[in-house]
């Protein structure tokens, strides 16, 4: 009766031994601001400026959410990187050369339990694309 108690006990606390918590920690760099300005106020910029419009952007990693494959980083999100190559091209793309009143939403890339439910991470930004 023991063994089979102990067999069950091992089977209950194996997963929370292979199991891991992770800590997430990224930095988004702004570029110079003769490049493209962006401040999550309205910084001092000198008025006055247009407003070219407002930009919402929204991105979802992806991983393989079952066993062991949630691990596998395919497609996470990196905040910087997102600021760098998408963020500063659709203000570009729209005639603007500033993002004011920035506001990011970022939830980190999760491995899940043992891969399963695992996420790649999602970013949204909000912001006003000025022409200064």
């Amino acid at each position: 009766m023991k063994s089979k108690t102990g067999k069950i006990l091992v089977l209950l606390l194996l997963p929370l031994l292979l199991g891991s918590c992770t800590k997430y920690m990224s930095t988004a760099t702004f570029p110079a601001a003769d490049e493209v300005f962006i401040t999550t106020g309205d910084g001092d910029i000198q008025k006055p400026y247009t407003p070219v419009g407002q930009l919402i952007y929204y991105h979802q990693g992806f991983r393989i959410p079952f066993l062991l494959l949630g691990y596998i980083p395919i497609a996470d999100i990196d905040p910087d990187m997102e600021l760098k190559t998408e963020i500063y091209r659709q203000v570009r793309e729209m005639g603007g050369d500033a993002l004011i009143n920035m506001s990011i939403s970022f939830i980190p890339p999760k491995s899940g339990f043992l891969g399963f439910l695992a996420t790649g991470g999602s970013i949204t930004v909000y912001g006003t694309v000025i022409k200064r």
